[in-house]
């Protein structure tokens, strides 16, 4: 079964209704630049709320590898999502995707996620076709605009996971639950 991150959490409302909708993955941005971006303290609060339900990702763009770890270790966090392409046993390694795939590390998990100027969140998607028969795909996360309308067409590759943000929320920030309810549930039924 594919699995469920749901990214860009700033609140406890909203990762309570994702822990009851049954998502595997819940992320907390600690990017300055972002309007998703959280206090290590508030995401380390809501964490231990959380006692291991989910999995937990720490998305980071621009910090040096030790604060990284210093900020995983201080809040809890099972993983790092890096746009540095390094790869490791705690990291989820990022591309961007444009109109070709690049290159990928050979191990350790991945997200696609669309080409835009900032860094994820955009709520635009790319063409999943690229993605077609990918080696990769069972480590990988596929994240870019997904939302009820194209989700399918993701599924059918068979990923290791799906991310989303913007096509759940009310604004940037906070979670839409009605919205969230509807993907997560279209997600769970699907069929190959």
């Amino acid at each position: 079964m594919v699995k469920i991150k749901v990214c860009g959490m700033t609140n406890w409302e909203d990762c309570r209704a994702a822990v009851g909708l049954g998502v595997d993955f819940i992320g907390f941005v600690f990017y300055r630049k972002s309007a998703r971006c959280v206090a290590p303290g508030a995401a380390r609060a809501m964490i231990e709320r959380l006692d291991g339900t989910v999995k937990t990702v720490g998305v980071f763009v621009e910090i040096p590898e030790d604060d990284i770890d210093r900020v995983m270790d201080f809040c809890g966090l099972d993983y790092a999502q890096v746009y540095t392409g390094r790869t490791g046993p705690r990291r989820i390694a990022v591309y961007a995707v444009d109109n070709c795939v690049p290159e990928v590390a050979d191990d350790g998990f991945i997200l696609f996620d669309s080409h835009s100027p900032g860094f994820g969140g955009s709520g635009t998607s790319f063409d999943m076709g690229l993605l077609a028969d990918h080696q990769a795909l069972g480590r990988a996360f596929i994240a870019g605009g997904i939302n009820e309308e194209n989700v399918g067409q993701i599924l059918a590759l068979n990923p290791f996971g799906v991310d989303f943000v913007s096509s759940i929320e009310k604004y940037k920030g906070k979670k839409d639950l009605s919205k969230m309810e509807r993907l997560v549930n279209k997600i769970r039924g699907y069929e190959i």
